[in-house]
């Protein structure tokens, strides 16, 4: 799909990797409305405040954007850290499923509600598309680290259900992918002491650096104009491999 001219919806457009695809796509030539629940939107960007948790503003959102709309990129995400039970007691289960909420649900919610709009778009050049959708996964997806629970749970099931979204949603010519990227450089991270971060990255093979929110961008341009990828989720860490706990969450 070529998005000059489209109308692209991002979830947590005003910040890291969602304020990167947001400029991204106003750079290209998108109409692009971010939904975030505060911050400033990228220049040329359209805001509209939204809870993504809360499924009826994700419909009230969506219904304020007129017209036809081919692109959703799901970027909107909390972290959280936690174990599951100590020797004090269980885990803040209200904190893990806030985490859940905002991380998972407001990406079905979002889903569920742009797809919708995207079923009723004309079909568009020889494969007959009418949208694309991308879920921002991580590689927690894949290897959550200790206290990572609530987290890890998220992004799995994100990445988990784009294969079934994929399914749901190939009778209708929209394409689902996600994008799972390893340790980057945005604000939810820009809090970590430095000791923390080099050892995240000591686990990257080659580049030994933090990830930008542009290359995530870029990579939202190759599935956007990759047809045939669909139902899949791309990893974006280096060949990270976390292991199972760093020295910061055994003190």
């Amino acid at each position: 799909m070529e998005p000059a001219g489209k109308c692209a919806v991002v979830t947590g457009g005003n910040s890291g990797l969602g304020r990167a695809t947001a400029q991204w796509l106003e750079a290209v030539g998108a109409d692009v409305i971010s939904l975030d629940l505060s911050g400033e939107a990228p220049e040329g960007v359209r805001f509209i405040a939204c809870d993504v948790s809360d499924f009826a503003a994700v419909e009230a959102a969506v219904a304020a954007i007129e017209g036809p709309i081919h692109i959703l990129a799901n970027c909107a995400g909390i972290g959280g850290i936690g174990p599951i039970a100590t020797a004090e007691g269980p885990g803040d289960m209200a904190a893990f499923r806030h985490v859940v909420e905002v991380n998972l649900l407001g990406a079905a919610h979002a889903t569920a509600a742009v797809a919708t709009r995207m079923i009723g778009n004309a079909p568009e050049g020889e494969d007959g598309e009418r949208g694309v959708i991308i879920n921002a996964c991580s590689i927690a997806s894949f290897e959550g680290q200790e206290g990572m629970g609530a987290y890890t749970a998220s992004k799995a099931g994100l990445a988990g259900l784009t294969l079934v979204w994929a399914r749901d949603l190939s009778r209708h010519g929209i394409r689902v992918n996600g994008i799972a990227p390893g340790f980057m450089a945005t604000p939810m991270v820009a809090m970590l002491p430095d000791d923390f971060v080099a050892e995240l990255l000591g686990d990257a093979e080659f580049p030994k650096r933090a990830g930008r929110p542009d290359e995530f961008a870029e990579v939202v341009d190759f599935v956007i104009h990759t047809p045939l990828l669909n139902g899949e989720v791309i990893r974006l860490d280096a060949a990270t491999r976390p292991p199972a706990r760093t020295k910061w969450s055994m003190d």
